[in-house]
C-alpha cells in the first residue's frame, strides 16, 4: 500500500475545510421540494455516532437522527415556525413535520454526504 505524503495530508485538511462550508439539497418526499442542509460540526457528528452506536436501542438511534436533521437545517430553527406548529422543544419540530422514516432517510443522506470516511479519503 502506498504511503501518505505531506501533500496528501494537506489535501485532506483542505477537503475537510471545504466540506464544513458545503451545503446540500435533500429532497423531502412529503413536500415534493428540497431543503438545504449544512455540514454537521464535529460535536454533532460525535453525538450522532454515539447515539446510533449506543447499545442498539432504536429510540436512542432515532433521537440521534432527529437531532442531526434539526441541527443541520437552518430553516427548522425559526422561532416563528416553532410557535406556528406548536413545537415546545425545538427538536420536536422534526417530529411534527416528518415521519420517522423520513427523519431516518434525511439523516442517512446527511451521514453519507458528510460522515463517509471512504468518500472523503478517495477524493
Amino acid at each position: 500500500m502506498e504511503k501518505a505524503t505531506f501533500d496528501d495530508l494537506i489535501r485532506l485538511k483542505l477537503r475537510r475545510a471545504e466540506q464544513r462550508e458545503k451545503l446540500i439539497e435533500i429532497k423531502i418526499e412529503s413536500l415534493g421540494k428540497v431543503m438545504m442542509f449544512t455540514a454537521p460540526t464535529r460535536d454533532q457528528q460525535l453525538d450522532f455516532i454515539g447515539g446510533v452506536r449506543n447499545d442498539g436501542d432504536i429510540g436512542n438511534a432515532y433521537t440521534a437522527y432527529k437531532k442531526l436533521v434539526y441541527d443541520c437545517c437552518g430553516v427548522l430553527h425559526d422561532a416563528k415556525l416553532h410557535n406556528e406548529i406548536g413545537a415546545v422543544d425545538p427538536y420536536d419540530t422534526v417530529d411534527i413535520l416528518f415521519s420517522p422514516v423520513e427523519v431516518m432517510a434525511i439523516g442517512d443522506k446527511l451521514a453519507d454526504e458528510f460522515m463517509s470516511v471512504a468518500a472523503e479519503i478517495k477524493n
